[in-house]
């Protein structure tokens, strides 16, 4: 299958591309593992999607899109990234510090949001104007929270190769997620369904993955909850607290920031009916990455720590994501409308003409997470934030321009186009650093505080 695919690509890209090098490996049998149970999952998505379409107007979806989009910002800081930073030591109980101060940094990071929230609602209301989800903000800070957590226990069974565990939370958190929400849309409860809904069954996932964690790895894990030793994880790796950490909240920012700016400029169904089709585009997309994103980084670790080739792993799974993501984005391109009004209902044709462009963007961005976890494990962290930076700035102008100058469909073909050149961006700038660095040959990534390249540095996602 995966030879079929590729059957497009260049002859020197194939011949790069070792399937049972990635099986001997132990590589591809760790995916299926986690993509066999997220497949479920999202097939479960798949089939209750067209009966929220219909339960839930493109406003509703908006304004679930808006709470998304807060919680999203929130949650790219809660861990103080310390759960990307769990994968890189050597050693497991080495590990065991950074997940406890990554557990205690989701914590205390939300309680001090929670707290704000509750002494003063009115000015959170007034900055966010956001009138709509007034009833439902409180839950920003516990969406936060839960992401965080399901972050690093998610990090911690892919370091202990313990894959299955969070492949069953997957399928558990479909399940209540999607149960919630569709009842409470027969219920009539509006946005409000799908926002509760959505944190219940986080939350539900979550506890059942704690449980598995604490089972099986719950002695070593109690062993290196001491003070001393967090304190010292932290500070070894604070470089991910300082740079990663603005960096992901800027990538959070200007991930949500299409549908509050849609939303402020073509109002609620507009920013309803993009975030329907991101959440339907990435659908499938997830189904890869989420299992891609789990193995791989472990497995990079792992060829870095032994001074094996990053370059070619990196270089395989670039390419294996390139061939799996061409013809259904031409595909798609050619069809969405049509098949959005088809499955969804005759009110989601402008979605679906909305998703038609989006694939400019997210097909790239499909194929960057081999370079967003190459730049976390080669310690990239301060050129990765000036980028992000300019990516967010970029993007936040193409939406403003596009909001006082075109309409809608327009402002995101501009936005898309502005994404795909980012994601290009990066991919050739992390080929190009791996090609070229003695650090990336010998094994060795360079510290925090290591000389950094003179070319701009990519955004670390889409």
């Amino acid at each position: 299958m995966p030879s079929t695919v590729l059957s497009g690509l260049p002859r020197a890209a194939r011949a790069r591309v070792s399937f049972k090098r990635l099986r001997q490996r132990g590589f591809l049998p760790n995916v299926m593992v986690v993509m066999t149970s997220t497949g479920l999952a999202q097939l479960l998505t798949v089939c209750i999607s067209p009966v929220l379409s219909r339960l839930y107007s493109p406003g509703d979806f908006g304004m679930y899109g808006t709470f998304l989009s807060l919680a999203g910002v929130l949650s790219a800081a809660v861990t103080l990234q310390y759960s990307e930073a769990l994968m890189l030591p050597y050693k497991d109980h080495e590990a065991v510090g950074l997940f406890w101060a990554s557990t205690f940094s989701a914590l205390g990071i939300t309680a001090i949001a929670g707290l704000s929230w509750f002494l003063f609602p009115s000015w959170w209301l007034a900055v966010l104007k956001v009138p709509q989800l007034k009833g439902w903000l409180w839950l920003v800070p516990v969406a936060a929270l839960v992401t965080g957590l399901n972050q690093t226990l998610t990090a911690w069974c892919a370091r202990r190769k313990a894959f299955k565990r969070s492949a069953a939370a997957q399928v558990a958190r479909s399940i209540t997620a999607n149960s919630g929400q569709t009842m409470a849309g027969v219920a009539g409860w509006g946005a409000g369904g799908l926002i509760a809904g959505g944190v219940i069954g986080d939350l539900l996932a979550n506890l059942g993955l704690f449980w598995r964690v604490m089972r099986e790895d719950g002695p070593l894990l109690r062993e290196g909850a001491h003070g001393k030793q967090i304190f010292e994880a932290a500070r070894d790796h604070k470089d991910f607290a300082i740079y990663s950490t603005p960096q992901n909240v800027l990538n959070a920012v200007s991930q949500g920031a299409p549908v509050i700016l849609l939303i402020h400029f073509f109002g609620a169904a507009a920013g309803g009916l993009y975030a329907f089709a991101i959440r339907v585009l990435q659908l499938p997309m997830n189904l890869v990455l989420t299992a891609l994103r789990q193995v791989l980084f472990q497995r990079l670790s792992e060829v870095q720590h032994h001074g094996g080739d990053l370059r070619g792993l990196f270089l395989e799974t670039t390419t294996m994501l390139l061939g799996l993501s061409v013809a259904p984005a031409v595909a798609g391109f050619m069809l969405a409308p049509w098949l959005f009004g088809l499955v969804f209902g005759s009110d989601w044709v402008i979605a679906g003409e909305y998703a038609r462009w989006l694939l400019i963007w997210l097909v790239p961005g499909f194929c960057n997470m081999p370079a967003v976890l190459a730049g976390r494990i080669l310690r990239q962290q301060r050129n990765l934030l000036l980028f992000d930076t300019a990516l967010l700035v970029s993007r936040v102008a193409v939406l403003v321009v596009g909001g006082l100058y075109f309409n809608a469909l327009q402002t995101i073909i501009l936005f898309s186009v502005v994404g795909a050149l980012f994601n290009a961006l990066l991919i050739l700038f992390m080929w190009r650093l791996l090609k070229h660095s003695s650090f990336a040959d010998e094994g060795h990534g360079p510290g925090p505080d290591a000389p950094t390249a003179t070319d701009p540095q990519p955004h670390r996602r889409s």
